[in-house]
Formats: structure tokens, sequence, C-alpha cells
């Protein structure tokens, strides 16, 4: 290793990426995302930009390329969808701080199945992270959509266990797929009862996805999924059963209809901790989750689905699937609800009907039915909104936006008023107007703030007293100075 490998910012590189297998290392150096090395030279050929080197006049140049800042958003999007897994490196002091090399750490990891940004959503359908994990003949599974907090898990147990789990899967349609490493070869086959031995070609920071003739089983269950093996020591029963309680800040999981739930519980386990070690947050919005029996609802495997054209056309070229007929939702919130009612149809006569009585009566009304979609066309994407403040992400303008979307509330109760529908009814009775919330967005954030919390202004005049005197000693600093001499 030459002399322009061990400087000492090489060093904080190799130090940081060794932390972080299997991800393309986003590092900040200035005004830029920089890649060195071998992801250097994939970041490069994946999104087509030059790729250079450092320190050329060496006998060992580093190959590198680099992304603006202030555009890194769209190019980490670009991976991920390729299958990637990006660390974000951000420099954690000021340079005019530092006394020699600045701090730098990883704020963030950006997998397929854990984003939250707007550029790598889809604001209609909703994006999972799945988890699979077997003991014996019981095969368990969880689903997490970080953006939203929805977190679901199941078990089945039996000879037809993986085939039930897998049909599970596939009606999710998750991005990524997380699994005990020691299940790699079951999962590469898509749970076929015969599984492939051939490991897993996986790469640093390679996407890891399985498409081909050779494995029809997988290509068919995980079309799209990322697959992710994971230490089977991050697959403890008892370890992940106390990271749940402590999430949803309970003592024990019977209520939430885990008990003796063992596989369904380490699933869950292993989603959680991923989804709060990939966000460096404690994801606080994730706070419950749905056991469900694959037998709660109409198991509809990935086939099935295709050629009744439930949610896509046959035709790339034309969509005239049932989803595009009947969806009419006025908010992406309720257009993924729609999804998942289709994907996965209720078998509980009861819930069906209060469905079609909601609908019935709604249909019948137009007066009641247009009030409430105007309403609801001035609703932001409340979910997502709240998954990003409660992980850090937010801009000023989400808090702006979902004060808007929450003074909506009082109207869309009032539309409901005297509904003679059982789910209308609980709608308007449950339906919580967050005065409070609302009031004190209103009277801390300015109506038009900028979209970053770093270019100030976001704050109103009168809210905090030591701000308002900060701001005031910053604009008239010339006047204090002269009248303090």
């Amino acid at each position: 290793m030459t002399a322009t490998n061990t400087t000492p910012m090489v060093k904080q590189y190799r130090e940081l990426k060794a932390q972080h297998p299997g991800t393309l290392l986003f590092f900040r150096l200035g005004d830029f995302y920089e890649l060195f090395f071998d992801d250097a030279v994939v970041g490069a050929r994946e999104l087509q930009i030059t790729l250079t080197a450092r320190h050329k006049e060496h006998a060992e140049p580093i190959p590198m390329c680099g992304v603006p800042h202030h555009s890194a958003a769209n190019y980490i999007a670009r991976l991920v969808r390729k299958g990637y897994r990006v660390a974000i490196c951000e420099q954690t002091e000021e340079p005019s701080k530092a006394k020699k090399l600045v701090r730098r750490e990883v704020v963030r990891i950006v997998t397929p199945g854990t984003p939250v940004d707007p550029q790598l959503l889809e604001p209609r359908e909703s994006v999972y992270l799945a988890a699979t994990c077997a003991q014996g003949e019981t095969v368990g599974a969880a689903f997490l959509d970080i953006s939203t907090g929805e977190f679901r898990a199941t078990q089945a147990s039996g000879t037809d266990a993986w085939a039930v789990i897998a049909s599970d899967i596939g009606s999710y349609s998750p991005r990524e797929l997380i699994f005990p490493a020691s299940l790699t070869p079951l999962v590469r086959a898509g749970f076929a009862s015969t599984p492939r031995t051939k490991s897993l070609p996986i790469e640093s920071g390679g996407p890891q996805q399985y498409s081909n003739d050779s494995t029809p089983n997988a290509s068919t269950i995980f079309a799209g999924a990322t697959l992710t093996p994971l230490d089977d020591w991050l697959w403890q029963s008892e370890d992940s059963a106390d990271l749940l309680k402590q999430q949803f800040g309970v003592r024990s999981l019977d209520g939430h209809g885990l008990t003796s739930r063992t596989e369904a519980i380490r699933a869950a386990g292993a989603c959680l901790r991923y989804a709060r070690e990939t966000q460096r947050a404690a994801a606080a919005h994730i706070s419950d989750i749905l056991y469900f029996e694959p037998q709660d609802h109409l198991v509809l495997d990935s086939l099935t689905v295709r050629n009744l054209e439930l949610v896509e056309g046959l035709s790339a070229s034309i969509s005239h699937s049932l989803l595009d007929v009947i969806d009419e939702t006025a908010t992406g919130m309720g257009a993924r609800l729609l999804r998942s009612w289709l994907l996965r149809p209720s078998i509980a006569r009861g819930e069906v009907e209060a469905r079609h009585g909601a609908v019935a009566e709604l249909h019948a009304s137009h007066i009641r039915r247009d009030s409430l979609r105007s309403r609801l066309k001035e609703v932001a994407d409340v979910q997502r909104l709240t998954g990003r403040l409660n992980l850090g992400s937010a801009s000023p303008r989400d808090l702006v936006a979902l004060r808007r979307s929450l003074d909506q509330v009082p109207q869309i109760r009032e539309a409901l008023t005297n509904s003679e529908s059982s789910l209308l009814q609980v709608l308007h009775e449950s339906a919580d107007e967050l005065a409070d919330v609302r009031g004190l967005i209103a009277s801390a954030i300015q109506d038009d703030p900028p979209a970053k919390v770093i270019d100030g202004g976001v704050i109103r005049g009168g809210y905090s007293a030591e701000l308002d005197e900060v701001r005031a000693l910053s604009r008239d600093a010339k006047q204090t100075i002269a009248a303090m001499e």
C-alpha cells in the first residue's frame, strides 16, 4: 500500500467502509459526495458519471467519482432502484473547528426496502421490507413499510408452511427480503422443496436480485426484491421480543397477538432492528404491530394477481387493471389502502359488509360524497409526513403540509355527521382533530417557510423571545456595537 493510500482521510474512509460492508459509501467532502476504490468503479458505471482518480501522479492512484450534495438524492435513488445499499457519510463537525481531520459518521443507510425520501416512493404504492425465518416446520414472516409505520407479522406451521408464507410474501411484493444467512439456498430457490445449494454471489454494495430462468420460483415470488441475508445471531427470539417490547413500550407482547408466535416475533424483531439500524433512529412512528393468520384473507399468489390484472395490466404499454378502473381515491393513503384490499381480500363477512354499506351510502348521497372529496383533496400524505418527522428527515414545509392537512379534519368529521353506515359512524366518532398539534405548528412555523431549516426564517417572530433577541442582535449588530462603545 502506497503512502497516498494511508493518508488520514483515506484511513478514515477505509475504517468507515469496513464498518458498513455490502454498501456503496457516499463520503462527504465539502460540497460533494465522493466514492473511492471499488465503490467508485461501480458508482461511475451505474450512474454513468466520470470515473477519475485521486493522486494521479502516484504509482497507485485511487479511483474516485462524485456527485454534488444538493442533487445526491436523485443519484442515490437510481442506485437503490437497482438494488444497491447506500451508506451516507456526513461531516459531523465544522471544518473550522476540526483540529486535524474533520469528523465524519454514517448517518443513514438507504436500502431498497427502507426508503423514506420522496424520490424513492410512489405516492399510491406501499414499499415493504419483508423478513422471513423458520424453525422446524414453523415459518414466520413480517412486513414493514418504514415510510408509514405499517407493521404486520404472521407465521404458519406444517408441511406446506413455506408455500403459505411464500404466497403471503408475494402478495406484499416487498422491495427487499431479509433472512438468516443459513437460509440463503432455500430463499434463492424460492422456497422450493429441493433448494439449490449454490451460494449467492454477494459482492460489496452489489444488488442481490435474482430473476433468471434457472430459479423460476424465486423470480416469481420475489420479483423485483433485493435479497439480503443477515447473520443468524441477529434472529434470536428473546432479543427480538425485548426489542419489540421496548419499541411499543409494553411489558408483554400478548396484547399484540404474538403469544407463543416465536417465528413471527423473530421475523418482526429482525425487521425492526434492520429499520432502526439503517435509519440511525428510534423510528417512534412504528408504534404497533398487527398479527394476522394466513387464513384471515384470501391468499392470491403472484400469478393469479397478474392473470386477473388486479393491479397491473398484462400489457406493459396499456394499463387496464381492475385498480385502474375503480381507483377514484383522493389521497395516496386511500390509494395504498385500496390496493392492499385488492391484493389481500378480506374473508370476514362483517368487515366486507361494513365497507359495502359505507360505499352504498356515499354513492347515494352525492352532496356528502362531494364534500368529503373536496376536503380529502386538501390532505397531504399524513402517514409519510409523520414518518419523516419521527425519523428526523422532515422539512419545514412538511410541518406546514401537516398542519394544513389537519385543518381539514373538523370539516371531514362534519361531513360524516348523522351517517347511517356503521363504518362511517366509527370514523366520525374516532377522528381526533388534534387541535393542540395544529395550534402549535401554526404558532411556531411560518406559513411559507424555506425548504431547509439551515436557510433560516422557519420560526415565526414572537414564538420564542430568545430567538427574537438573537435575530435582533444579528439584524442590528452595528447599532448594538456602537451603543456598547
